[in-house]
């Protein structure tokens, strides 16, 4: 258990480092975050932190809303909600959040928070591949060399595993090479995409 709350406390802060550090609600969060897990005297800082950035996502703030969903998800700062979390990263990502919408293909596809959907996973991970999402990418190439939620397309799929590789993921790497075998049925998900435990 300790373990998983380092491995969610280090997957939290590197899901916050692409916040601006200027501002203040997030850059508290993150400073929250980098410390470790907190010791029972911080949780009222990261509550106060959470309520902060509940009230920046109500208003529509695309980053809060994606930031909350972690946060609810994790269960850092906020009682854990996994219900919770899916309807603020949902939000996110029609607000065009392109880590959101990786991330919401992602529980689409893998049933992990949400119901298992092949079609949404599809729409949702395609849209964060096409903006760059390394994670979205390799996720929407398994789609693609299995043929879920889309036709069977295995040069499609290499495409997409490609693209990934080239950024270095070496999941997309090992998926592209099991295509290239003929084993699509032995490609894999990418752990998680950004926030890796949402």
């Amino acid at each position: 258990m300790r373990r998983r709350a380092t491995v969610v406390a280090t997957l939290l802060a590197a899901a916050l480092a692409s916040l601006p550090l200027g501002q203040g609600l997030h850059a508290e969060i993150r400073a929250g975050v980098e410390a470790g897990p907190a010791p029972p005297a911080t949780a009222p800082a990261e509550a106060k932190a959470v309520a902060l950035l509940r009230q920046q996502a109500v208003r529509g703030d695309a980053q809060a809303q994606y930031d909350l969903a972690v946060a609810l998800d994790c269960g850092r700062g906020a009682r854990r909600d996994p219900a919770e979390a899916f309807e603020w990263l949902r939000k996110s990502a029609a607000a065009g959040h392109v880590a959101a919408q990786g991330a919401l293909g992602w529980k689409y596809m893998t049933g992990d928070g949400a119901p298992r959907d092949d079609g949404a996973a599809f729409e949702w991970l395609r849209r964060a591949a096409e903006r760059g999402n390394t994670s979205a990418q390799n996720n929407l190439g398994i789609l693609y060399a299995q043929g879920r939620g889309v036709t069977a397309n295995p040069v499609e799929a290499a495409k997409w595993f490609g693209l990934a590789a080239d950024k270095g993921a070496a999941e997309a790497q090992r998926n592209l090479d099991a295509l290239r075998a003929g084993r699509s049925h032995a490609v894999r998900p990418s752990a998680a995409p950004s926030l890796q435990r949402l």
